[in-house]
């Protein structure tokens, strides 16, 4: 007899995120950005590499997501209020506890938009930085975990 829909489960039925599809104004600029802060390889993706000039860039991350930024006019800031007023990022992504110095330093250097001075320790939740990427988007670093 086959599962039915409903029925109790131990696992999802999904196994993974593997792709955001992200607007970007100018791709090319967004995913050099990326490049930049975080240390992705620019030719990681032999569908769309960087380069200048092109309405789409695949950047992935070390567990094999993939980051699209596609040309688009329009803005997708990704984050929202909670009831008690914080506001939250949808796009939070893990880093080693070990990097996460590393990576508020260079932040700095290049001038990156954070939404506050330093690193946020959120005790159990792991340490966080929360900055502004070239779009506008509210992203999150955090080192949960590691």
């Amino acid at each position: 007899m086959s599962e039915q829909i409903g029925e109790k489960r131990t696992q999802p039925y999904i196994i993974d995120l593997m792709t955001l599809y992200l607007p970007a104004k100018d791709p090319y600029l967004t995913a050099k950005w990326y490049v930049d802060v975080f240390g992705f390889d620019p030719n990681a993706s032999s569908h769309s590499p960087l380069q200048p000039n092109t309405d789409l860039v695949v950047l992935h991350t070390a567990s094999g997501l993939s980051l699209f930024f596609i040309q688009s006019e329009d803005k997708l800031t990704l984050n929202f209020n909670n009831k008690d007023g914080y506001n939250h990022a949808v796009l939070l992504f893990r880093v080693k506890n070990s990097e996460i110095e590393k990576i508020y330093l260079r932040m700095k250097e290049l001038g990156v938009e954070l939404t506050t001075d330093g690193i946020k320790d959120r005790g159990g939740c792991g340490r966080e930085i929360a900055f502004y990427d070239p779009d506008g988007r509210k992203v999150e670093i955090n080192t949960y975990g590691t």
